[in-house]
């Protein structure tokens, strides 16, 4: 049980688990708009993401000397697999989506100093994940941005409403100072919020004609998990469970459409 426990331990804090949860959210992007040929864009997203993750995470005990190579081999090894990978697949693609990504990179470069806004770096974050799960694909396969608007906002307000959970458990570990959305305006309300974001999702779902059970399910149990979420939560309540419903997401998409990754 302890070695179940600790291969569970490494696969989210090498940042596995938040690379798929992402690399679903493209996955969903391309299923709802019957794109094919996409396994790209998810491989691209996923090892780019790992990317990302590990290198926001682990630069400033890197920075500080505290980061121990030896301690951290198989971590290094995936990170560095990642880059080549990543970096393969990025000049495959289109010059603009390429464009779009190194934007997206400075973007990811610049959040240490957006975490510093407080109850703002939410919606941040959510307009980086939603740019590189729904625009990406649509500029790799160019499509009319004008399918872009509709999914976008939902997109945004969904990840907006998966972030609450994280935000009220770090509450308890984010200094104070940095005035987060539950630190700002207290936990109660940050549920609200993230049920409005829910309401939204719904509502722009309806409105662009394509409100069904997989959606609705969604939105469901994405409200079960700003509902039950707190700040005495432990972390796999947020770093796992609630990360996987992307996942799901995507899992539910593949059985409707009863096709397979190539």
């Amino acid at each position: 049980m302890k070695f179940l426990k600790q291969i569970l331990d490494f696969y989210i804090h090498s940042s596995l688990h938040v690379a798929l949860a992402i690399a679903s959210l493209v996955g969903v992007t391309t299923y709802s708009l019957k794109i094919e040929q996409f396994e790209n864009n998810v491989f691209l997203v996923f090892f780019g993401t790992l990317i990302g993750y590990n290198f926001l995470k682990y630069l400033q005990p890197i920075l500080h000397g505290t980061f121990k190579i030896k301690n951290h081999k198989t971590l290094i090894f995936i990170t560095l697999f990642s880059i080549c990978a990543a970096g393969y697949l990025f000049f495959q693609l289109l010059f603009s989506a390429q464009i779009l990504l190194i934007m997206l990179f400075l973007l990811v470069c610049i959040y240490p100093l957006i975490r510093k806004l407080g109850w703002l770096k939410i919606f941040w974050v959510g307009f980086c994940v939603t740019e590189i799960t729904v625009h990406l694909p649509l500029v790799t396969h160019q499509m009319e941005l004008s399918a872009f608007v509709l999914l976008a906002f939902k997109r945004f307000f969904i990840v907006i409403a998966l972030l609450i959970p994280f935000e009220i458990y770090d509450s308890k570990l984010d200094a104070p100072t940095l005035q987060t959305l539950p630190q700002r305006f207290g936990i109660v309300t940050a549920k609200i919020i993230g049920y409005t974001m829910i309401g939204l999702f719904l509502l722009f779902d309806f409105l662009n004609n394509s409100l069904g059970f997989i959606n609705i399910s969604i939105a469901t149990i994405s409200m079960a998990a700003i509902n039950f979420s707190s700040i005495n939560r432990n972390h796999y309540y947020t770093s796992f469970w609630v990360e996987s419903i992307p996942i799901l997401w995507l899992f539910l998409y593949i059985i409707d459409s009863n096709t397979t990754f190539y």
